[in-house]
């Protein structure tokens, strides 16, 4: 999503680029100004990269009367739901869209609607509005003019058949490896998302995580595309969609690192070292240290111990973090979530800070512990919490501890969290 500083570049320029759309203020009511929305969201979403729809800007400039909306017209763009509705009435299949307030430099609000492109198959229109939208057709942005368009040059087909054509084509591999057939030679999505993970090892944010215990969660979209996210957006984006239900924010972001096609962060805290990176592919690497700082949840006698609401805590807001980033850069794919817990043999699980309350020994007897998990679109939105919570007694049952459950569990993350519905 474009922010306010990005949003007042874009004008200075002074005219629309084929992947922004200005639209004057005007209302969610008006059936015609919202045809004309659906339109250009019909028209972004049939390029690459998709595009932005800025709706409050008049053409005599941001400090015209007319310029920006009001807070009435704000809260009517604002409602998602009715709004994704109303275009995707025209839309066909539907266009993913996300929606924001934002401000032009003189303080005016204005709304900023982000389109995807397309998931599988270019948008057509599904009925006319006179005038404005007429059915059964393909819209797109012209090259020669930034424009929305049913009149297309043979560039502009080329762009979306080639589009369609790559999509096609990665969902037709990785159909046929799940059905057993191997590409020979072929790189997997898995093998690259694997190659970036591993080059977070060694490079210049990581201290030696490996040589003691630690978390390790890793996070990408269910195919891969090294270019899915602007660069300029990787930090900013890790920044918005923090979860900071706690009091401090996962992951912890102070003053990210750059690299060519990554941004990330190690933070020296006084619980410990998490390192953090988030690369253009939507790959997300975040490692954490276990008690390598006071408190360190050791009794006396120095035994290492797990609390069980640690990992359940900490799976939560890594389920909720890899939400956000599917809604905001691949809302129509799945979401891969790995999570590990790692060099942890010896470890004993507890209630809290003693061992007494679980009333025996549970203890970790393996190196290392780990699950996948695939989100759908639709689980990413309602069962992040639901996942955590049997990841969590899937770990807690390997120390042999079989009496969690998952009523237990969510009343810990409401306690904790809040409640889901708050």
């Amino acid at each position: 999503m474009l922010s306010d500083e990005e949003i007042a570049a874009i004008i200075e320029l002074g005219y629309e680029q084929r992947s922004i759309e200005f639209k004057a203020a005007g209302s969610r009511t008006d059936r015609r100004f919202l045809a004309l929305i659906a339109r250009a969201a019909l028209a972004l979403a049939n390029q690459r990269d998709g595009g932005h729809l800025l709706i409050g800007l008049s053409e005599e400039g941001i400090d015209a009367d007319s310029s920006g909306l009001s807070d009435e017209q704000v809260d009517e763009w604002l409602s998602y739901d009715d709004l994704s509705d109303q275009i995707n009435s025209y839309a066909d299949p539907p266009v993913a869209i996300q929606v924001q307030r934002r401000s032009l430099p003189n303080s005016r609000p204005i709304v900023v609607i982000e389109v995807a492109e397309f998931a599988e198959v270019p948008t057509l229109s599904k009925k006319d509005y006179p005038g404005v939208i007429a059915n059964r057709s393909l819209y797109t942005r012209s090259m020669a003019k930034p424009e929305s368009s049913a009149s297309h040059s043979q560039n502009e087909l080329r762009e979306i058949l080639n589009l369609a054509t790559e999509k096609q084509l990665s969902r037709f591999i990785e159909t046929a490896r799940r059905g057993g057939l191997s590409f020979s030679g072929l790189p997997t999505d898995a093998d690259a998302f694997g190659a970036q993970a591993a080059s977070v090892q060694g490079g210049p944010t990581y201290f030696a995580v490996p040589e003691v215990e630690h978390a390790l969660i890793e996070i990408h979209p269910s195919t891969f595309d090294p270019e899915l996210i602007e660069y300029r957006a990787l930090a900013r984006s890790v920044r918005e969609r923090a979860v900071s239900w706690r009091g401090w924010p996962f992951p912890f972001v102070r003053d990210p690192q750059r690299g060519d096609d990554w941004v990330g962060e190690s933070v020296d805290t006084l619980d410990g070292i998490e390192v953090w990176q988030f690369f253009r592919s939507g790959l997300f690497v975040h490692y954490e240290t276990i008690g390598t700082r006071p408190p360190d949840f050791g009794s006396a006698e120095g035994d290492r111990l797990l609390p069980i609401w640690m990992p359940l805590l900490h799976f939560t807001e890594a389920l909720e973090f890899a939400s956000r980033l599917q809604r905001a850069h691949w809302p129509e794919s799945s979401t891969v979530v790995r999570v590990s817990l790692n060099n942890i043999e010896g470890r004993h699980l507890v209630a809290g800070r003693h061992r007494n309350p679980l009333h025996g020994q549970y203890v970790f007897n393996g190196e290392q512990w780990s699950r996948e998990i695939v989100l759908t679109a639709e689980q990413a939105l309602t069962s992040t919490r639901g996942n955590a919570v049997r990841l969590a007694l899937d770990l807690v049952e390997r120390f042999g501890w079989m009496r969690g459950s998952e009523d237990g569990f969510r009343a810990i993350q409401d306690e904790v969290f809040g409640r889901e519905s708050a």
